[in-house]
């Protein structure tokens, strides 16, 4: 008989995978290395240089929930699973768990289909990583706060800046453009940085490319790495960085991990409480609609962690 086996069940987004960083880690070191992640492209290829998953499965998800049961069945053998942790506890994913409904399989999460129940009537009110905490708790994992992260952050040689540069990121996903601080405000953040000889480094993803773009066509000096930059990448920049800013989308959350100095920028269309990015130099701003008023505090306290 084979070995039992454990399933985490994790997709993105990418902010939501970083967060759940500290959850995954934990099993890991609870189970060992005989754990199997259930995720989606392009987070395979993030979380199997961890080393935490001995086997890294994909599907893409569809709108039909037994559609992508079908999927996941032809990558699993679910009667090999002793226990699965849903990390994701969503509508869909906790429709999953019905593939270890009749198994002696312990699943932690949520829905009917749990048999650890995540039963906390305030889990929708708790931050990402608390209520995850919480979660694995009911199944008697210790949650373990700093994951080792060393597999990440590594310095690297790809990109070579000379000099003091600081990382920002204007942009956010097109399906929540209201998270995003108006872009005048980053004209004035990029131009202080710019003023202060440190060279603005432009993060971004295919949803940011225009964001970017205007801001490199009013200041050519910025190094524009939109679309250019991988997990890795950003991992990397940010070890190195004096400074970082940007709104409240992936990429600030793996940049405040490193643990650098990071203003994180969030509008009133998202709630900091409930999915901050973390990190030990990691200050949270929240936009209140008044842009002479707010921008005036974004440029004092940037000014303030560039002059440390």
């Amino acid at each position: 008989m084979k070995q039992k086996k454990i399933l985490v069940v994790k997709f993105g987004g990418l902010g939501d995978v970083i967060l759940s960083l500290d959850a995954m880690y934990s099993i890991y070191k609870k189970f060992g290395k005989n754990i199997s992640l259930l995720t989606e492209e392009p987070f395979d290829k993030l979380l199997k240089k961890s080393q935490w998953f001995k086997e890294i499965f994909t599907i893409k998800r569809s709108k039909f929930y037994l559609y992508d049961i079908y999927q996941i069945k032809k990558k699993i053998d679910p009667e090999f699973f002793s226990n699965v942790f849903d990390l994701q506890t969503s509508n869909r994913s906790s429709y999953y768990l019905k593939i270890f409904k009749n198994l002696d399989c312990d699943t932690n999460g949520i829905g009917k289909y749990s048999k650890t129940k995540h039963l906390n009537a305030n889990r929708d009110n708790m931050h990402t990583i608390e209520r995850q905490k919480d979660q694995l708790g009911f199944s008697k994992v210790k949650f373990i706060r700093k994951p080792n992260l060393s597999w990440f952050y590594k310095k690297s040689n790809r990109f070579n800046f000379f000099g003091q540069y600081a990382l920002v990121v204007p942009g956010g996903s097109e399906k929540r453009l209201n998270k995003r601080i108006p872009l005048e405000l980053f004209f004035e953040i990029v131009s202080l940085l710019i003023n202060k000889n440190i060279k603005p480094i432009l993060i971004g993803a295919q949803d940011d490319f225009q964001v970017c773009k205007k801001i490199e066509e009013k200041y050519p000096k910025v190094q524009n790495l939109c679309l250019k930059t991988s997990f890795f990448d950003i991992a990397s920049l940010a070890t190195n960085s004096i400074f970082s800013i940007g709104n409240d989308t992936g990429p600030t959350h793996i940049i405040s991990r490193a643990n650098k100095k990071t203003i994180v920028l969030f509008t009133k269309n998202s709630n900091p409480n409930l999915c901050s990015p973390v990190g030990k130099l990691t200050e949270i701003l929240t936009f209140d609609n008044s842009n002479n008023f707010f921008k005036k505090i974004v440029l004092d306290k940037t000014m303030k962690a560039i002059s440390r």
